[in-house]
């Protein structure tokens, strides 16, 4: 919160105070960088006065406006109206400090900003008191060395992106990472935007502009995909035509008897068949982790995966069964963690048998979050470090339940 302030630091577009100020404007007049940005992208004009700004990419940054901006005093925009350190409802999760090992101990006075020299008692004792004062952030300095102290902050902000609630020595980080921040597509010449998660499939699938390979055997020619069918019809499809029916006709074999072969393994599907899929990760750290495939018959194939979708302090996985090539079944799926031994730990997820589910990507996914605890994450890592999770799925193929 600034305490001083001049009319001139404020941006006209947020009446915040500007951040990375910057004029595109052959008047001059400035604006926050991002605000300046989002005004571009809906109208090619000023916001003050209209004049023509083209470009967005050719926003000049006002140094002077920076500087002094950058003298003014403020304080942490986080302490007033707030309660500081974590919020109610997360602290009464805490585990008692006396149940905590060592290691967990430590790492919880370091986020409260304490000592984690001493014996246990002391310890205990220590961050029991950090709890109880919050560890209030009562920081005051310019805006200039704010950037500095948000890094050292240890109190609670929200993702403007997901809304999840995090310190804010790691919201910075996570902003730039967050699946469910809307991004513009990176490919020039495409303004499409998307959340992070989705742009991967956008330009794999969607994007005019993406730079993809020919298709065509024996053709290893890149260009954008606006352009691929130009480039096949020139110089793949000239003279081609007998081939091409040669092939149609090898498809529609190939989809008789495919068509055949699913009759059948539906008819065999009349009761159901059950699948254990144990898989493997590497710990409980950041990414994704599949099981093998299982070719279920007439072209259609399952697996099992799991995706850590946070790496801040509490994270958050998705657990999933994905299947392609039916279009329609009834399935009933369990999903558990495993401890050191190959026993359940806990069934994390459970869900009854149901038709038609959506598609995405191409495939059926069914599944849902969960977030391990930190004793369900002490029994289940094995001596290499891995885990193991297990799904016991149930298939309806013909789609009587």
């Amino acid at each position: 919160m600034l305490e001083e302030r001049d009319e001139d630091s404020v941006c006209g577009l947020c009446f915040g105070v500007m951040v990375k100020p910057a004029s595109g404007c052959p008047e001059g007049h400035c604006f926050c960088k991002p605000c300046y940005s989002k005004a571009l992208a809906k109208k090619k004009s000023c916001p003050a006065c209209r004049a023509s700004v083209k470009d967005a990419k050719k926003l000049v940054p006002n140094r002077t406006a920076a500087n002094l901006i950058a003298k003014m005093w403020l304080r942490c925009d986080l302490v007033e109206g707030k309660e500081a350190g974590p919020s109610a409802a997360k602290r009464a999760k805490l585990a008692p400090a006396a149940s905590m090992t060592g290691n967990e101990l430590k790492n919880e006075l370091r986020i409260h900003a304490l000592q984690t020299t001493g014996n246990k008692a002391k310890l205990v004792a220590r961050l029991e008191e950090g709890r109880k004062q919050g560890a209030k952030c009562r920081w005051r300095g310019r805006v200039g060395e704010l950037a500095v102290h948000m890094a050292e902050c240890i109190r609670e902000a929200t993702c403007g992106h997901c809304t999840q609630l995090m310190e804010c020595r790691v919201l910075a980080l996570h902003e730039g990472r967050c699946p469910h921040a809307q991004i513009t597509c990176p490919n020039e010449g495409c303004s499409v935007q998307h959340a992070r998660v989705e742009m991967n499939c956008h330009r794999a699938r969607e994007c005019d502009h993406e730079e993809v390979t020919c298709a065509c055997p024996g053709c290893d020619k890149r260009l954008l995909r606006k352009d691929l069918a130009v480039h096949v019809e020139a110089t793949h499809l000239e003279g081609a035509g007998q081939q091409l029916q040669s092939l149609w006709d090898d498809i529609a074999v190939q989809e008789e008897r495919a068509a055949a072969s699913e009759s059948e393994q539906r008819h065999a599907a009349a009761s159901p068949t059950s699948w254990v899929f144990n898989w493997r990760a590497a710990g409980w750290e950041s990414g994704s982790f599949f099981s093998e495939p299982r070719d279920f018959g007439g072209g259609a194939q399952g697996w099992c995966t799991h995706q850590c979708y946070s790496d801040d302090v509490e994270e958050s996985y998705l657990i999933a069964f994905g299947m392609e090539g039916i279009a329609t079944c009834r399935m009933h799926a369990t999903f558990s963690i495993l401890d050191k031994h190959d026993k359940t730990l806990r069934t994390v997820y459970e869900f009854g048998t149901f038709a038609a589910p959506p598609a995405i990507d191409g495939a059926l996914y069914w599944g849902g979050e969960f977030t391990p605890t930190a004793e369900e994450k002490a029994q289940s890592v094995r001596a290499d470090g891995s885990i193991r999770l297990r799904a016991v799925v149930r298939l309806f193929l013909d789609g009587a339940a």
